[in-house]
């Protein structure tokens, strides 16, 4: 009970307390597998790729102005990462934000196992997990997934980090987020299903099988690296004095 009371009474970075920003974020994961890596799994032979793009994005912008005033709607690890190296949030308070994340991708993946495995309606074949070679069909090896994942989660993280700019227009951030992680699985899904979010990727590898888990280490490593040179980017071309940033509160969905 006493860690509980500690917890409710350190508030995030936009003023809600600890658990409420560990439900938002858990719940905004949860809906993002089951809308991104459910669209695949459940339809992407009636809506294609970029069906299964679209869908991705929508789920972010959806999560960002449901949710963005409560926690940021990160819904990622590795966007949570770049706020952390941005100074924005504390440790403590991205530990929070990881673990939620982690649940609830598990939780919806859990939801459609559940929906695809009553008369294996999987029609990846691979319940969506990310991966490279033959474990997945891809006609891509290792190299091009490392250079996808490092490069476009650093064009997420930019984005998602300029949105809470000083002079960022007000309530846009969470379309910024929306089109860009849409754009990115246009660009992407035939090299490796698309993670640029760890979260994701084991929210369905966990439901996927052993061929998915055992290449599961490259979609925490080089995301998270991605994450680093997006932060990089957004110092370079925002030039925002450290002591400025993030010092006052925005609207929630500018946090994405």
């Amino acid at each position: 009970m006493a860690a509980l009371s500690a917890t409710k009474e350190t508030p995030s970075p936009t003023g809600q307390s600890n658990i409420r920003v560990f439900t938002a974020e858990a719940v905004g994961t949860a809906v993002l597998m089951m809308v991104g890596p459910g669209s695949a799994i459940i339809a992407v032979n009636k809506i294609g790729i970029f069906g299964v793009a679209l869908a991705f994005g929508f789920a972010l912008l959806s999560m960002a102005y449901t949710i963005g005033h409560v926690s940021g709607c990160h819904i990622n690890p590795a966007v949570t990462l770049g706020f952390l190296l941005g100074r924005s949030i504390s440790l403590v308070q991205a530990a929070y934000y990881w673990v939620a994340r982690f649940a609830g991708a598990l939780v919806g993946g859990l939801i459609i196992y559940i929906i695809s495995k009553e008369g294996d309606l999987d029609q990846t074949g691979v319940f969506a997990a990310n991966g490279w070679g033959s474990k997945i069909g891809s006609a891509f090896g290792l190299g091009p997934t490392i250079v996808v994942e490092i490069a476009f989660t650093a064009l997420l993280v930019f984005v998602v980090l300029s949105t809470t700019t000083v002079g960022y227009p007000t309530g846009f951030g969470g379309l910024a987020a929306g089109l860009t992680l849409g754009m990115i699985h246009l660009a992407t899904i035939p090299v490796d299903n698309t993670s640029v979010n760890p979260a994701r990727s084991l929210g369905a590898a966990a439901f996927a099988g052993s061929d998915a888990l055992s290449q599961l280490w490259a979609f925490f490593v080089f995301p998270l690296i991605g994450a680093v040179v997006g932060v990089g980017l957004w110092l370079v071309v925002h030039d925002v004095h450290r002591e400025v940033r993030m010092t006052t509160p925005r609207d929630g969905v500018s946090q994405v």
